[in-house]
């Protein structure tokens, strides 16, 4: 490893100091210093992945898919989109197990309020879902994906970065009442 300025090292060998003072931060006797390491790598991490993964969509609106296709291929920008599993596939089937087994979690609760939820869309670490049933325009779905379904991917899957709800077809209604259990079924009169 050399000693000399980060602008006199190839990439490999700044990844390998970045690892060397990563560890010898993370293995700090300092309880506290060896914590606050960990925030910061952690902070450094999420800011980075949102980044990249901002741009990455920017480049999708442009139909830019050939270019993430060379961006892959650079040893440098391909391997720090690869960090994040951005620009590139990823595996489709793993991804979708992930994602499912993350809402299987949360799906008795929203079908405890009449509600289903589809997966429109899995791409670079955002969740495109449209909630169906009583769900579809209820004041609570928000909250219901943001401390549900957003916690449980987080849980199960480290490249997520956002869930994205599909706007309602239906106008808003305002949740059930604490402890009612809405079905989204009609019962009226049997016709005769």
């Amino acid at each position: 490893m050399s000693d000399g300025a980060p602008e006199e090292l190839g990439y490999g060998e700044i990844l390998d100091r970045v690892a060397e003072l990563t560890t010898a931060l993370l293995d700090n006797s300092d309880a506290e210093v060896a914590g606050r390491a960990e925030e910061l790598l952690d902070w450094l991490d999420v800011y980075h992945r949102e980044g990249l993964g901002r741009l990455v969509e920017m480049v999708r609106q442009w139909r830019g898919e050939l270019f993430l296709e060379q961006a892959a291929l650079d040893p440098v920008v391909g391997e720090l989109l690869a960090t994040y599993s951005l620009g590139v596939d990823a595996d489709a089937a793993t991804t979708d197990r992930v994602v499912q087994l993350a809402l299987d979690e949360v799906r008795p609760y929203v079908h405890s309020h009449g509600g289903e939820i589809e997966v429109l869309s899995v791409t670079d670490g955002v969740v495109r879902l449209k909630m169906h049933g009583s769900c579809n325009g209820c004041t609570a779905a928000d909250d219901t994906v943001t401390r549900r379904i957003e916690v449980a991917l987080r849980e199960h899957w480290i490249d997520f970065r956002r869930v994205e709800l599909e706007e309602p077809t239906e106008a808003p209604h305002p949740p059930p009442a604490d402890g009612q259990v809405v079905s989204g079924l009609g019962i009226g009169p049997r016709p005769s």
